[in-house]
């Protein structure tokens, strides 16, 4: 009875028995599992969009809201709901991450902040019930929202709420940009998924079993090579530290690998550059913003807050006034603002020289001055509220005698003119 080489190859599940020329091959299903990502998903456009989320709530979080009315505060305790606690189990910080959650991901595609028990809340769910859609036809009257859920209580806020008592804050372009990116998002996450199996293929282990053995093809035979390499070979090319009993004529050994990995890697990379180019396209911010590039930074800088947060400071301000002031307190000068100057940080020695030519412009108070480069108001000294104008910013022809020396110049007619 001859005696043969037989080899048992690993790969994707399945063992081929025999290695010499003269030998046949068999293929035999085995219980060997090899890690793979098939049941990875690759949502870079997601994971670009809560990127970008983070921005716009760092953003939003240093950009305080003001509601002024001719250049002086006129709701104290709204801004105070803004700018500090808008309810008591929220800060700032937690209320804004939660209404940009709701503006970039929410299934409603906005945000509903619903005024009550003078605190401000964001729904969890609502019913909309839009105005062209009742039988009694006044198609001109505002929607309502019936059914809103906070906190997880559902109607907790008794309904219906017209939409001119509450905040519905959206995203500018919401319907384009969620189509396309719900479109496309699929497409790049069944090429990143292709090209991510196709890099495993091209780099995944393989072995080889090699051991003396007669072939009879019976079926004790193959359940003793399936049990063999399930419970010993499987274990052992999987684990880290990992033993395999070896017996007499068998040895076992990595397959030599001819090939290279390179190109599939670089496919999934270029993949990712795409999903998070297509998301920046949309969302109208800067490439390198979001790829964590910071060469260029000021350049960049200027166009991120000018294309991408100061339209959601637009929206959102555009939203407060409407719902906070009526149009005649408006035409007189009242407005909601939200101050994204504060975004940039302030070195207070690095823009001294720019905070001079504020005051001495009449630009700035000098009380303001101060607000905006984080210290204290001084009270008391009504001077430092008081628009200043420096010598070397007076009108042309100006003077430290302006007004004594008017009609002196002989071009004016000098002295003559003031005698007669």
């Amino acid at each position: 009875m001859a005696i043969i080489g037989t080899s048992v190859i690993d790969f994707l599940g399945n063992v081929i028995l025999g290695t010499g020329d003269e030998a046949e091959k068999i293929t035999l299903p085995v219980a060997i599992e090899r890690a793979h990502s098939s049941t990875m998903r690759y949502q870079w456009m997601t994971v670009a969009m809560h990127a970008a989320a983070g921005y716009a709530i760092a953003g939003l979080l240093k950009s305080p809201i003001r509601i002024r009315g001719s250049g002086r505060k006129v709701r104290d305790y709204e801004e105070w709901l803004w700018n500090v606690q808008p309810n008591p189990n929220q800060s700032r910080a937690q209320f804004f991450a939660q209404l940009i959650d709701k503006m970039f991901f929410g299934r409603q595609k906005c945000a509903l902040v619903v005024p009550s028990h003078d605190s401000l809340w964001i729904a969890d769910s609502w019913t909309l019930r839009e105005a062209k859609e009742r039988v009694d036809k006044d198609w001109w009257r505002p929607n309502t929202y019936e059914n809103i859920a906070v906190n997880g209580v559902f109607d907790a806020i008794r309904g219906p709420v017209s939409a001119d008592e509450v905040f519905v804050f959206r995203m500018p372009e919401t319907e384009q940009w969620r189509n396309l990116m719900r479109s496309m998002s699929a497409a790049y996450e069944e090429m990143a998924k292709s090209a991510a199996e196709a890099f495993g293929d091209k780099n995944a282990n393989r072995w080889m079993l090699e051991m003396d053995a007669k072939i009879t093809g019976t079926q004790d035979e193959q359940d003793r090579i399936n049990a063999y390499l399930k419970d010993s070979v499987g274990p052992f090319v999987r684990g880290n530290d990992a033993a395999i009993p070896l017996y007499q004529g068998m040895s076992l050994k990595r397959a030599e690998a001819d090939y290279s990995g390179g190109e599939s890697t670089l496919d999934v990379v270029q993949i990712r550059a795409e999903a998070f180019k297509t998301v920046a396209n949309c969302l109208r911010i800067p490439v390198s913003f979001l790829e964590g590039n910071v060469n260029n930074f000021e350049t960049v800088f200027e166009s991120f807050l000018s294309f991408f947060i100061d339209p959601i400071a637009k929206a959102i301000e555009d939203e407060i006034a409407a719902k906070s002031m009526t149009s005649m307190q408006w035409r007189h000068g009242t407005y909601a603002r939200v101050d994204t100057t504060h975004i940039r940080h302030v070195d207070l020695f690095a823009v001294a020289d720019k905070a001079e030519k504020l005051v001495g412009a009449m630009i700035d108070t000098p009380n303001e001055i101060r607000e905006f480069t984080g210290q204290d108001r001084v009270e008391g000294k009504p001077e430092m509220d008081e628009y200043q104008m420096t010598k070397n910013h007076e009108r042309a022809g100006g003077g430290e005698n302006d007004d004594d020396t008017a009609g002196t110049n002989p071009a004016d007619g000098g002295d003559q003119g003031a005698q007669g």
